[in-house]
């Protein structure tokens, strides 16, 4: 099974500005040629029933790879592709920016004629998604979810769990036990990964990646389900915000496939 998380860059990755990621067929055709080197390297796992899983932004990278995977490297790639499974997944931002309101409204974050403020920018938002001039459509998107949220850099609630506080903002959780274990040479020698340094959140990673925010993923995910036997599971815990379950349930049910 592959966990997706992040691109190039961040965890204990390397790669210089001009080698990072910029967009998702750059991440799967990255993630192709990992996987064809991996398995030349430990060939006993070749043949291997294989399932890409993950959540929140990886709603981008699981298609992509799946589909690249799928379509583009069939016979390089010495592995069965049988399932993918997204979880709470940033899929399609057009359909899933307006669930905010929705979403927000059913559980009282926000109040009736609030939400019917908010409806009108999450309209402009998709307009302006449509035009894909992705800075000035992110900055509407964002800075209408932020009237939700609060200051983003220290949310209302803890944005994965609506019933909690944010109590390590901006991410709301304690992240410096697996901070400090990844920061033991020891576990770096281990992890074959000595002299690197740990990186969690990598801002020029992100930044590199904006221009990607935007793009629905969608249609690859109808690929998958129209032409190749590749299982795929969509699932919402009902108490994550950031990407809701109502945004899962719109995008889901305008993706195009037979049944």
């Amino acid at each position: 099974m592959i966990y997706v998380d992040q691109p190039v860059g961040t965890g204990f990755s390397h790669a210089g500005p001009l080698h990072l990621n910029t967009n998702e067929e750059e991440v799967a055709e990255n993630m192709a040629q990992f996987m064809i080197k991996f398995l030349e390297q430990f060939p006993q796992l070749q043949g291997k029933d294989l399932f890409i899983t993950g959540e929140s932004y990886a709603g981008h990278y699981i298609p992509a790879i799946a589909h690249n995977f799928e379509f583009k490297h069939p016979a390089d790639l010495k592995i069965k592709l049988q399932g993918v499974a997204i979880g709470n997944g940033l899929v399609d931002p057009y359909m899933q920016y307006p669930a905010y309101d929705t979403f927000a409204l059913e559980n009282k974050l926000i109040g009736p004629i609030e939400a019917k403020i908010l409806a009108a920018g999450f309209k402009a938002c998709q307009t302006l998604i449509k035009t894909k001039i992705w800075p000035i459509a992110l900055e509407e998107c964002q800075l209408t979810t932020e009237v939700i949220l609060g200051n983003p850099l220290k949310p209302r609630f803890n944005v994965y769990d609506i019933r909690e506080k944010c109590e390590h903002p901006p991410l709301c959780y304690d992240f410096s036990p697996a901070d400090n274990l990844l920061a033991d040479e020891s576990i770096k020698q281990i992890l074959g990964v000595k002299g690197r340094k740990w990186t969690e959140c990598n801002k020029l990673v992100h930044t590199a990646m904006l221009g990607d925010w935007m793009t629905s993923l969608t249609p690859k995910i109808s690929d998958l389900l129209q032409k190749s036997t590749v299982d795929v599971l969509v699932y919402s815990g009902d108490q994550d915000f950031i990407c809701n379950w109502r945004g899962g349930e719109a995008w889901v049910n305008v993706a195009e496939w037979d049944h």
